[in-house]
């Protein structure tokens, strides 16, 4: 590989004739029209309370998504959905939650009332009923005999209500462990294996909000506060998890409590959801057959009884891929490459929309030089392209622009295979042979909330949110004119 400051130099000095291509000013003239403000429009209204937190599979979710559709029509990119439309689409059961429910404990004649959303958030596809039960602790909720452990070894949790810790005991770095313990560490294969196990419900030691657990007949769980599980036992939970982590090895046991579990929704079996998909088809009769990917997931955390407005994740990369797509939109019929435009339908479900994708690309993994993945991008003082290490070919073209024309401090890193259980997008598109870059922001100015109702518009930094988009249309317009490399010749982590 050609030593990344070496290529950088050299790219510097070359860079008049890449500029030339398009005319420096009108490129500077385009990139000064994405302004904060025009970020943050898009962003206002992805959040609207109307769209009820962009639940993949709900009728809400496709109003959103035929909004952004006819933005891209209107800025002249093409559809590259199914049958010539914008949609790439798929089916997607959801559940509506009508309501937080609610949640009591007790203990010995004692009740207590928990309150939404302090104490607990209501589970996003729970069953609509009530189910009251002893309350069990069985740790991380893991039966994985090829790794010898099982938190549910000599538990009868038939018709009892299973509290449970998201991720695993495991807490080193070795890729391979990590990957043996990947498929048991998502809320997925927790709420399936509680159920097979005979349990009535579940309470999630994580309090977030979580649309991609599985839905079964009859089940209800809730996610609960740190202090509700620490009443239930009767420890400091860091004690309870640390002396399982600490040994690798299972500590359940039944408790003391009982709790009544209420749920309010509506399964909606039949749902559908889509990526939006358009491009600017190239003009060179060779490399118009290769394609630049700029991705962000679209749909959020739906609405659990209260608003979630979800912002940063993932309004903010929607917002900041639009923004660059309207100014790339003016150069259409002057890029050699295509420059192809996605936002997934189902990623806080489960990856859904980008897996969906890459078992049915638009352009072939052969064919795609670069997918960009843009999630959570909206907080921060510098910028971020992580793995531009391993491809200095396209790293040098957004590290000259950053120099020249936006002046944040820009990092990168070398590229690595995810392991584990992978968590965004980017990882979907490395694992199926795609040449990928995860577009962050460095240096947080505000606080952030993931899967919390505190995500709002109000938190986000916009002047960063801008300096991304423009750093994306510069980038991206030098590297599809950019004929000295090919899709095929690069190298690729593994």
């Amino acid at each position: 590989m050609i030593n990344l400051r070496i290529l950088f130099a050299l790219v510097l000095l070359s860079g008049s004739a890449l500029f030339a291509a398009h005319g420096s000013d009108n490129r500077q003239q385009v990139m000064e029209t994405i302004t904060s403000e025009e970020v943050m429009s898009y962003v206002h209204e992805l959040v609207r309370p109307e769209y009820l937190g962009r639940l993949a599979g709900s009728p809400e979710y496709m109003e959103v998504a035929c909004w952004v559709a006819r933005q891209l029509q209107e800025w002249g990119i093409k559809p590259l959905g199914d049958d010539g439309s914008y949609f790439q689409n798929f089916p997607w059961p959801y559940t509506r939650v009508r309501s937080v429910g609610s949640l009591l404990l007790h203990r010995g004649g004692e009740q207590w009332t928990l309150t939404a959303p302090n104490d607990y958030y209501p589970g996003a596809n729970s069953a609509n009923g009530t189910t009251h039960a002893q309350v069990v602790f069985a740790g991380y909720g893991i039966s994985a005999p090829e790794l010898n452990y099982d938190d549910f070894a000599g538990m009868d949790v038939k018709g009892k209500i299973v509290m449970i810790a998201g991720g695993t005991p495991y807490r080193g770095n070795h890729p391979d462990t990590l990957n043996m313990w990947g498929p048991y560490s998502g809320s997925v294969y927790k709420m399936e294996n509680a159920y097979l196990k005979g349990a009535a419900g579940v309470l999630y030691l994580d309090k977030l909000a979580n649309p991609g657990a599985p839905y079964f007949d009859d089940f209800r769980y809730a996610h609960i506060d740190n202090s509700v599980a620490e009443k239930i036992l009767n420890s400091p939970l860091a004690d309870v998890l640390g002396e399982i982590r600490q040994s690798v090895r299972p500590n359940s046991f039944s408790t003391d409590f009982e709790a009544t579990l209420a749920s309010d929704t509506e399964f909606i079996a039949d749902g559908n959801t889509a990526n939006v998909i358009g491009y600017l088809p190239g003009y060179d009769p060779e490399l118009k057959h290769e394609a630049i990917i700029l991705g962000a997931h679209l749909d959020g955390q739906g609405n659990l009884g209260f608003h979630f407005e979800g912002a940063l994740d993932n309004a903010s990369g929607v917002a900041d891929v639009m923004a660059a797509a309207r100014a790339l939109a003016q150069f259409r019929g002057q890029m050699k490459r295509s420059v192809v435009f996605i936002f997934f339908g189902a990623e806080e479900v489960g990856l859904v929309g980008s897996i969906h994708y890459c078992k049915n690309p638009a352009f072939s993994q052969e064919n795609t030089l670069l997918f960009m993945n843009l999630d959570m991008v909206g907080n921060g003082q510098g910028l971020a392209l992580w793995h531009g290490e391993s491809y200095p070919e396209i790293y040098t073209h957004f590290a000259r622009n950053n120099q020249q024309f936006i002046g944040r401090n820009l990092r990168t890193s070398p590229g690595n295979m995810p392991a584990g259980r992978p968590r965004t997008d980017g990882a979907v598109f490395m694992q199926h042979g795609f040449r990928t870059l995860h577009v962050g922001t460095t240096d947080r100015v505000n606080p952030m909330y993931y899967h919390d109702p505190r995500d709002v518009a109000s938190n986000l930094v916009p002047d960063i949110m801008r300096d991304v988009s423009r750093l994306l249309f510069l980038g991206v317009l030098d590297l599809a004119n950019d004929n000295s490399i090919r899709a095929n010749e690069l190298n690729l982590i593994r």
